[in-house]
């Protein structure tokens, strides 16, 4: 007999590829860092990181394409390991060979783009991307201060 995880409904999240759904995405790692006793020192990153993701997945992989779905999953980690998972269908991109940008100097600098990619690669302690045969996965994992791994 199959075991049925109650959590399991609650660490998956799929979104239409609007930018509307974005705002799905707060209220949904609300409940995950309530429910993971996930540390509130490293929820801003962690409720940036997803956004950012998101928005270039809408904006640029899936070109307004409403339609099309994005999934975000949670990872249960234990020593404070937070990690979610982000796949799309959209065409292969590694955000991960794009070089860093120069740091902006004014705001108009600022809105020429690519700083989306800068704040993840910052925020995140490890980014890894996996091509897949239909999309993309890109897994953001966030170290909780005085975890065992965490940097000093």
């Amino acid at each position: 007999m199959d075991s049925y995880d109650a959590n399991a409904d609650r660490e998956r999240l799929t979104l239409k590829s609007r930018l509307s759904e974005i705002t799905r995405v707060p209220p949904w790692l609300e409940s995950l860092a309530a429910l993971h006793a996930i540390p509130s020192r490293i929820q801003f990153a962690i409720d940036l990181c997803p956004e950012e993701v998101l928005s270039n997945i809408i904006r640029h992989g899936h070109s307004g394409e409403s339609s099309r779905e994005i999934v975000i999953r949670y990872q249960t980690h234990r020593d404070g390991f937070f990690t979610f998972v982000v796949e799309d269908d959209a065409p292969l991109f590694n955000p991960l060979s794009i070089p860093r940008p120069p740091v902006p100097r004014t705001l108009e600098d600022m809105s020429e783009g690519g700083q989306g990619i800068r704040l993840l690669k910052q925020s995140a302690d490890a980014i890894e991307y996996e091509p897949m045969s239909n999309g993309n996965r890109l897994i953001i994992t966030f170290i909780a201060p005085g975890s065992s791994r965490a940097a000093p």
